[in-house]
């Protein structure tokens, strides 16, 4: 799949993209009511742009620059805008730079 064609609600997503940045992890209140961190990363592939959500210890693994790989990821829409996660069943890769 192709960044362009993710839209929001999809599942079973599997993407390769490259990190262009990553902003600063915010925190918030798990279900578990422990404090976690999120955060947002600009990627992309030869057909376009698209955020991605980063959880907890991905935002430590991930770089600008790297080369990612996402399997069995999902999209949402957030502040109308489709980011794509690998969330609980999904898998995030670190391909190298």
């Amino acid at each position: 799949m192709k960044a362009a064609e993710v839209r929001p609600d999809m599942r079973r997503i599997e993407l390769e993209l490259k990190v262009l940045e990553v902003e600063e992890p915010r925190t918030y209140i798990r279900r578990d009511g422990k404090e976690g961190r999120v955060t947002t990363a600009l990627a992309e592939d030869e057909s376009g742009k698209i955020k991605i959500s980063l959880w907890d210890t991905d935002i430590d693994r991930v770089k600008s620059g790297d080369h990612i790989k996402i399997t069995n990821g999902y999209a949402r829409l957030f502040r109308n805008e489709v980011h794509v996660s690998a969330g609980i069943y999904g898998k995030l890769e670190v391909l190298g730079k």
